[in-house]
């Protein structure tokens, strides 16, 4: 989240010792090196608040020893306490005695506390965006996932509708910065509101039964310490319209936490609760609580130009008829890269069960169902020209579900392509 100060070397500790370094005995100099050794491994090993202790005991009887006054300025600006790492670095510029090398150091440093500061400070931040596309799809009318409508009479099923649908998504993301703070171990952290709001439509010009419109709202806290951890709790509701009609409304709870293992490796833990409300006769069935978490591994390569992740989960689904409801162990692979200046390629391969409940009343037994996904798809962002500033996405994803009961057996490609934009 911030970038590294560069305060690190300036200059020996003994070269910015109070007026006359010779007025010091050698066995005091020595002293002084030591704890001031110690404390930059400290800095080194990001032990942030055993390396501040340690600089402020130092300065307490060395006031004068700017040299570790910045690494102090430093200590502060990576725990994010900007208004602090101001503070220690602007009293290395009032002595008049600071070399001039240093003080162009130190001048470059506050410029660049400056800037996050004034990035921090914001209480409110408000974030547009728009996707504008068209999709094709070769079975519009499997509906938006094989476990959320039914898919209806066998001939429906095994008879594909092809179309192509224009999609609309405008959202508005905000987070709120309260200016709180907290301690976690050796580091220091910040409390955040997250809110967004999205809605989703996507319109068949041929099939229009199977239109789907959703409204999102999603609101939370989120804790930040940089480079170390975030966590957050997500509340989420979505109203979902299937055909022009109302179908749905799935509410949820989404807690998670995401560690940074390493400068190049995250793991995150996301779990999920919550109770899906069908509007509608047919589908009344299929009402009931949702559960499940996941576990992801991400890991980046070439100052993460390029990364690959790999995921484990598991779901349940307890609905009011039991046909309805399944257990669903499932997991991912994938790999996102930068292929060209502006331009980055991601690909995934997914693979989920589905073990129902109930008795399918037309074939006598249980429904077990193995779902397997691939997706290839491409993001192109454009600097410069008409269109600067927009993005040009576009993926594949093809979907083979394989089920003991055939009615729900069926391939799916769809393919979008559009353009999108923060403002």
């Amino acid at each position: 989240m911030y970038r590294k100060a560069g305060l690190a070397g300036l200059v020996p500790l003994a070269a910015l010792l109070a007026p006359a370094s010779s007025a010091w005995g050698a066995e005091a100099a020595e002293t002084l090196q030591g704890d001031f050794d110690s404390a930059m491994q400290a800095i080194e090993t990001d032990r942030l608040r055993t390396a501040r202790q340690k600089l402020e005991a130092l300065l307490a009887g060395n006031p004068s020893l700017h040299r570790a006054r910045l690494e102090l300025a430093r200590v502060h600006y990576l725990s994010a306490d900007f208004e602090k790492a101001r503070v220690e670095a602007e009293r290395v510029l009032a002595d008049p005695n600071t070399p001039p090398g240093v003080r162009t150091t130190v001048l470059a440093f506050l410029a660049q506390v400056g800037e996050d500061e004034k990035r921090q400070g914001q209480r409110h931040s408000w974030t547009p965006s728009l996707f504008a596309g068209f999709m094709y799809d070769d079975n519009a009318n499997i509906g938006p996932r094989n476990d959320v409508v039914d898919l209806g009479p066998v001939a429906e099923a095994s008879l594909p509708r092809e179309d192509v649908a224009w999609v609309l998504n405008p959202a508005v993301a905000h987070i709120w910065n309260p200016g709180r703070r907290f301690s976690a171990g050796e580091h220091d952290g910040s409390f955040i509101w997250q809110t967004e709001a999205s809605a989703y439509y996507r319109g068949y010009f041929d099939e229009d039964d199977f239109n789907l419109g959703v409204l999102t709202l999603r609101t939370g806290p989120a804790w930040v310490v940089p480079r170390h951890w975030r966590a957050w709790i997500g509340l989420q509701a979505d109203q979902i319209w299937f055909g022009g009609d109302d179908l749905a409304l799935f509410a949820r709870v989404n807690p998670g936490i995401t560690w940074n293992i390493g400068k190049a490796t995250e793991l995150t833990l996301e779990g999920s609760l919550g109770h899906r409300d069908f509007r509608d006769d047919e589908n009344s069935g299929r009402e009931g609580d949702f559960s499940g978490a996941d576990l992801t591994l991400t890991r980046y390569f070439n100052e993460r130009r390029w990364a690959l992740q790999a995921g484990i989960g598991f779901a349940n689904f307890d609905a009011d008829e039991d046909r309805f409801g399944y257990s669903s162990p499932h997991g991912h692979v994938g790999a996102i890269a930068e292929a060209w200046t502006g331009g980055t390629v991601f690909g995934r391969i997914g693979y989920a069960n589905y073990d129902f409940d109930g008795v399918e009343p037309v074939y006598g037994f249980g429904r077990d169902d193995d779902e397997l996904g691939f997706a290839l798809g491409f993001e192109h962002e454009f600097r410069g020209g008409a269109l600067q500033n927009w993005s040009l996405l576009g993926n594949w994803i093809f979907t083979d579900n394989d089920s003991n009961a055939g009615i729900y057996e069926y391939d799916r490609h769809t393919v979008n392509l559009g353009l999108s934009r923060e403002f």
